[in-house]
Protein backbone atom coordinates (compact mmCIF):
# COMPACT_ATOMS: atom_id res chain seq x y z
CA UNK A 1 0.00 0.00 0.00
CA UNK A 2 1.60 3.46 -0.60
CA UNK A 3 2.55 5.53 1.41
CA UNK A 4 2.30 9.61 0.87
CA UNK A 5 3.79 12.48 2.90
CA UNK A 6 1.62 15.28 2.95
CA UNK A 7 3.16 19.03 3.70
CA UNK A 8 -0.10 21.32 4.16
CA UNK A 9 1.82 24.54 3.80
CA UNK A 10 0.89 28.13 4.73
CA UNK A 11 2.39 28.87 0.99
CA UNK A 12 2.46 25.48 -0.60
CA UNK A 13 0.49 22.30 -1.04
CA UNK A 14 2.88 19.88 -1.08
CA UNK A 15 3.99 15.45 -1.62
CA UNK A 16 6.37 13.21 -1.50
CA UNK A 17 5.27 12.26 -4.96
CA UNK A 18 6.29 16.19 -5.92
CA UNK A 19 3.32 17.71 -5.91
CA UNK A 20 3.20 21.46 -5.50
CA UNK A 21 0.08 23.87 -5.35
CA UNK A 22 0.15 27.35 -3.79
CA UNK A 23 -2.47 27.62 -0.75
CA UNK A 24 -4.63 29.89 -2.37
CA UNK A 25 -8.70 29.23 -1.89
CA UNK A 26 -11.20 30.78 -4.29
CA UNK A 27 -14.55 29.53 -3.16
CA UNK A 28 -17.21 28.93 -5.66
CA UNK A 29 -16.95 28.62 -9.34
CA UNK A 30 -14.91 31.07 -11.04
CA UNK A 31 -14.48 30.41 -14.84
CA UNK A 32 -12.02 33.20 -15.17
CA UNK A 33 -9.23 31.20 -13.06
CA UNK A 34 -7.72 28.64 -14.99
CA UNK A 35 -4.37 27.91 -13.30
CA UNK A 36 -5.68 26.67 -10.26
CA UNK A 37 -7.71 22.94 -9.73
CA UNK A 38 -11.30 22.83 -8.79
CA UNK A 39 -12.34 20.55 -5.96
CA UNK A 40 -15.66 19.50 -5.04
CA UNK A 41 -16.39 18.46 -1.27
CA UNK A 42 -18.85 18.56 1.09
CA UNK A 43 -21.54 20.42 -1.48
CA UNK A 44 -19.10 23.47 -2.14
CA UNK A 45 -17.05 23.84 -5.12
CA UNK A 46 -13.48 25.61 -4.26
CA UNK A 47 -10.77 26.82 -6.86
CA UNK A 48 -7.49 25.42 -5.04
CA UNK A 49 -4.05 27.25 -5.99
CA UNK A 50 -5.71 30.87 -7.06
CA UNK A 51 -7.43 33.38 -4.73
CA UNK A 52 -6.38 33.92 -0.92
CA UNK A 53 -3.71 32.42 1.91
CA UNK A 54 -5.43 31.06 4.98
CA UNK A 55 -3.08 32.67 7.07
CA UNK A 56 -4.59 30.88 10.63
CA UNK A 57 -1.46 29.75 12.49
CA UNK A 58 -3.87 26.69 13.84
CA UNK A 59 -3.47 24.12 11.38
CA UNK A 60 -6.08 21.77 13.20
CA UNK A 61 -8.14 25.20 12.68
CA UNK A 62 -8.02 26.03 9.29
CA UNK A 63 -11.28 25.50 7.48
CA UNK A 64 -9.92 24.07 4.35
CA UNK A 65 -7.69 21.23 5.78
CA UNK A 66 -9.50 19.01 4.63
CA UNK A 67 -10.15 19.97 0.66
CA UNK A 68 -6.66 20.56 0.53
CA UNK A 69 -5.90 17.02 1.75
CA UNK A 70 -8.20 15.78 -0.59
CA UNK A 71 -6.29 17.44 -3.64
CA UNK A 72 -2.71 16.99 -2.44
CA UNK A 73 -3.82 12.72 -2.26
CA UNK A 74 -5.95 13.36 -5.47
CA UNK A 75 -3.22 14.83 -7.68
CA UNK A 76 -0.63 12.04 -5.85
CA UNK A 77 -2.14 8.98 -6.32
CA UNK A 78 -4.65 6.99 -8.52
CA UNK A 79 -4.91 4.29 -5.80
CA UNK A 80 -8.24 4.13 -3.70
CA UNK A 81 -6.40 2.91 -0.42
CA UNK A 82 -3.03 4.81 0.59
CA UNK A 83 -1.51 6.24 3.91
CA UNK A 84 -0.31 9.20 5.35
CA UNK A 85 1.68 11.26 7.45
CA UNK A 86 1.43 15.09 7.86
CA UNK A 87 3.55 17.52 9.79
CA UNK A 88 2.13 20.06 12.53
CA UNK A 89 4.51 22.66 13.92
CA UNK A 90 6.59 22.01 16.80
CA UNK A 91 5.03 24.25 19.11
CA UNK A 92 1.42 22.61 18.08
CA UNK A 93 2.56 19.06 17.83
CA UNK A 94 2.52 17.63 21.44
CA UNK A 95 -0.60 19.70 22.65
CA UNK A 96 -2.50 18.99 18.77
CA UNK A 97 -1.61 15.52 17.16
CA UNK A 98 -4.18 14.02 19.05
CA UNK A 99 -6.84 16.25 17.57
CA UNK A 100 -5.14 15.75 14.18
CA UNK A 101 -5.33 12.04 14.03
CA UNK A 102 -9.06 12.82 15.54
CA UNK A 103 -9.82 15.31 12.54
CA UNK A 104 -8.07 12.27 9.69
CA UNK A 105 -9.91 9.39 11.51
CA UNK A 106 -13.27 11.01 11.32
CA UNK A 107 -12.80 11.73 7.98
CA UNK A 108 -11.06 8.35 6.56
CA UNK A 109 -13.33 8.00 3.29
CA UNK A 110 -12.98 11.09 1.27
CA UNK A 111 -15.28 11.74 -1.77
CA UNK A 112 -14.61 14.35 -3.93
CA UNK A 113 -14.35 15.71 -7.34
CA UNK A 114 -11.33 16.57 -8.69
CA UNK A 115 -11.80 18.74 -12.07
CA UNK A 116 -14.78 17.16 -12.65
CA UNK A 117 -13.50 13.36 -12.01
CA UNK A 118 -15.34 11.49 -8.88
CA UNK A 119 -13.01 10.33 -6.72
CA UNK A 120 -12.69 7.92 -3.64
CA UNK A 121 -9.60 7.81 -1.33
CA UNK A 122 -9.49 5.40 1.83
CA UNK A 123 -7.17 6.45 4.67
CA UNK A 124 -6.23 3.21 5.71
CA UNK A 125 -3.34 4.42 8.18
CA UNK A 126 -2.46 8.29 9.46
CA UNK A 127 0.43 9.89 11.20
CA UNK A 128 1.32 13.31 12.48
CA UNK A 129 5.27 13.93 12.53
CA UNK A 130 6.72 17.55 13.69
CA UNK A 131 7.68 19.88 10.96
CA UNK A 132 11.20 20.61 10.40
CA UNK A 133 12.05 17.43 12.17
CA UNK A 134 11.32 15.65 9.49
CA UNK A 135 13.95 16.96 7.01
CA UNK A 136 16.46 15.23 9.11
CA UNK A 137 14.80 11.93 7.86
CA UNK A 138 14.63 13.17 3.97
CA UNK A 139 18.26 13.28 4.23
CA UNK A 140 20.25 9.63 2.48
CA UNK A 141 21.61 7.53 4.14
CA UNK A 142 25.46 8.54 3.87
CA UNK A 143 24.20 12.16 4.57
CA UNK A 144 22.90 10.91 7.55
CA UNK A 145 25.94 8.39 8.56
CA UNK A 146 28.18 11.60 7.60
CA UNK A 147 26.45 13.47 10.78
CA UNK A 148 25.50 10.55 13.08
CA UNK A 149 28.35 12.00 15.90
CA UNK A 150 26.85 15.74 15.61
CA UNK A 151 24.57 17.24 17.12
CA UNK A 152 22.08 19.12 14.59
CA UNK A 153 19.97 22.29 14.57
CA UNK A 154 17.21 21.96 11.90
CA UNK A 155 16.16 25.54 10.83
CA UNK A 156 12.42 25.46 9.04
CA UNK A 157 11.57 28.60 7.56
CA UNK A 158 8.06 28.22 6.37
CA UNK A 159 5.29 30.11 5.23
CA UNK A 160 3.48 31.39 8.47
CA UNK A 161 6.39 29.97 11.18
CA UNK A 162 9.88 29.20 11.55
CA UNK A 163 10.36 26.22 13.03
CA UNK A 164 14.15 25.07 14.88
CA UNK A 165 14.83 21.98 16.49
CA UNK A 166 18.42 21.21 18.35
CA UNK A 167 18.70 17.21 17.04
CA UNK A 168 20.96 15.35 19.61
CA UNK A 169 23.54 12.78 17.95
CA UNK A 170 22.98 9.55 17.89
CA UNK A 171 21.40 6.76 15.44
CA UNK A 172 18.62 7.66 17.23
CA UNK A 173 17.83 10.90 17.29
CA UNK A 174 15.69 13.03 19.71
CA UNK A 175 14.42 16.76 20.02
CA UNK A 176 16.71 18.21 22.82
CA UNK A 177 15.00 21.52 22.40
CA UNK A 178 12.82 23.26 20.28
CA UNK A 179 11.29 26.80 19.33
CA UNK A 180 8.34 28.32 16.71
CA UNK A 181 8.59 31.48 15.76
CA UNK A 182 5.79 33.84 13.91
CA UNK A 183 8.04 34.38 11.02
CA UNK A 184 7.81 33.21 7.67
CA UNK A 185 7.44 34.29 4.14
CA UNK A 186 3.37 35.37 4.60
CA UNK A 187 4.40 37.73 7.91
CA UNK A 188 6.92 39.23 5.04
CA UNK A 189 4.70 39.99 2.74
CA UNK A 190 1.85 41.55 4.83
CA UNK A 191 4.76 43.66 6.69
CA UNK A 192 5.65 44.42 2.68
CA UNK A 193 1.72 45.00 1.75
CA UNK A 194 0.87 47.02 4.78
CA UNK A 195 3.65 49.55 4.26
CA UNK A 196 3.31 49.95 0.72
CA UNK A 197 -0.07 50.54 0.55
CA UNK A 198 0.32 53.10 3.46
CA UNK A 199 3.04 54.77 1.32
CA UNK A 200 0.99 54.76 -1.78
CA UNK A 201 -2.53 54.44 -1.01
CA UNK A 202 -3.58 51.56 -1.89
CA UNK A 203 -5.54 48.74 -1.33
CA UNK A 204 -3.17 45.42 -2.14
CA UNK A 205 -3.30 42.23 -1.05
CA UNK A 206 -0.66 40.21 0.41
CA UNK A 207 -1.10 37.58 -2.73
CA UNK A 208 0.42 40.74 -4.88
CA UNK A 209 3.78 40.84 -2.60
CA UNK A 210 5.75 37.84 -4.77
CA UNK A 211 4.94 39.71 -7.80
CA UNK A 212 6.36 42.83 -6.34
CA UNK A 213 9.95 41.17 -5.49
CA UNK A 214 9.78 40.01 -8.47
CA UNK A 215 9.28 42.89 -10.59
CA UNK A 216 9.25 45.82 -8.47
CA UNK A 217 5.88 47.96 -7.96
CA UNK A 218 4.31 50.61 -10.78
CA UNK A 219 1.44 53.05 -9.44
CA UNK A 220 -0.06 55.12 -11.92
CA UNK A 221 2.08 54.16 -14.55
CA UNK A 222 5.35 54.86 -12.86
CA UNK A 223 8.09 52.67 -11.20
CA UNK A 224 8.70 53.24 -7.13
CA UNK A 225 11.20 52.71 -5.22
CA UNK A 226 11.30 49.63 -2.99
CA UNK A 227 14.23 49.48 -1.22
CA UNK A 228 12.68 49.36 2.33
CA UNK A 229 11.44 46.12 1.66
CA UNK A 230 14.88 44.47 2.32
CA UNK A 231 14.85 46.87 5.86
CA UNK A 232 11.03 44.43 6.25
CA UNK A 233 12.89 41.20 5.67
CA UNK A 234 16.19 41.65 7.63
CA UNK A 235 13.87 42.77 10.69
CA UNK A 236 12.10 39.64 9.94
CA UNK A 237 15.10 37.11 9.46
CA UNK A 238 16.58 38.82 12.65
CA UNK A 239 14.43 37.22 14.95
CA UNK A 240 15.84 33.92 13.77
CA UNK A 241 19.18 34.56 14.09
CA UNK A 242 18.52 36.06 17.56
CA UNK A 243 16.66 33.35 18.92
CA UNK A 244 19.64 31.59 17.33
CA UNK A 245 22.36 33.02 19.03
CA UNK A 246 20.64 32.87 22.63
CA UNK A 247 19.13 29.62 22.80
CA UNK A 248 21.58 27.15 19.98
CA UNK A 249 24.95 25.85 19.82
CA UNK A 250 25.55 27.64 16.81
CA UNK A 251 29.03 27.85 16.79
CA UNK A 252 29.47 23.57 16.98
CA UNK A 253 26.66 22.10 15.61
CA UNK A 254 26.09 22.45 11.59
CA UNK A 255 22.25 24.16 10.17
CA UNK A 256 20.26 22.20 8.36
CA UNK A 257 18.36 25.08 6.31
CA UNK A 258 14.89 24.05 4.92
CA UNK A 259 11.59 25.52 3.60
CA UNK A 260 11.23 28.29 1.05
CA UNK A 261 12.15 30.91 3.63
CA UNK A 262 15.04 29.14 4.41
CA UNK A 263 16.20 28.85 0.01
CA UNK A 264 15.49 32.83 0.18
CA UNK A 265 17.29 33.64 3.21
CA UNK A 266 20.05 31.41 2.46
CA UNK A 267 23.11 33.81 1.65
CA UNK A 268 22.50 36.03 4.73
CA UNK A 269 22.03 32.35 6.94
CA UNK A 270 25.53 31.45 5.23
CA UNK A 271 27.05 34.51 6.37
CA UNK A 272 25.71 34.61 9.59
CA UNK A 273 26.67 31.17 10.36
CA UNK A 274 29.41 29.24 8.12
CA UNK A 275 28.21 25.51 9.05
CA UNK A 276 24.91 25.98 7.54
CA UNK A 277 23.80 23.73 4.86
CA UNK A 278 20.73 24.35 2.35
CA UNK A 279 18.63 20.72 1.87
CA UNK A 280 18.37 20.20 -1.88
CA UNK A 281 14.96 19.48 -2.01
CA UNK A 282 14.13 22.09 0.34
CA UNK A 283 10.73 22.59 -0.67
CA UNK A 284 9.88 18.49 -0.14
CA UNK A 285 11.97 18.19 2.43
CA UNK A 286 9.40 17.90 5.18
CA UNK A 287 6.92 15.91 2.77
CA UNK A 288 9.81 13.25 1.97
CA UNK A 289 10.73 13.14 5.34
CA UNK A 290 7.03 12.28 6.44
CA UNK A 291 6.76 9.42 3.81
CA UNK A 292 9.91 7.78 5.10
CA UNK A 293 8.87 7.68 8.98
CA UNK A 294 5.51 6.34 7.61
CA UNK A 295 7.44 3.62 5.48
CA UNK A 296 9.27 3.00 8.80
CA UNK A 297 6.31 3.11 11.00
CA UNK A 298 4.18 0.49 8.79
CA UNK A 299 6.50 -1.71 7.52
CA UNK A 300 4.75 -5.13 6.23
Amino acid sequence: METIGVDLGNCNIKTSKGIIVPSLITRGENYLISTGYQLEFNNEILIIGEGDYDTNLDKISKENLLPMLCLALGLSTKEEFVRIVLGLPINQYRSKKDKMIEVIEDNKILNFKLNGVERTIYIEDAAIFPEGVATYYSLDVDKRRELIEKDLIVLDIGGRTTDIALLKAGKKRSVAKSTSLDVGMINIYNDMINEINSLYTLGLNIEDAEGIIKNGLEVDGEKKDTTFIKNIIRNNIEKVFKELNISYPVRTSPILVTGGGGRSFFKSIKKRYPSAQIIEDNLFSNALGYKKVGEKLWRD
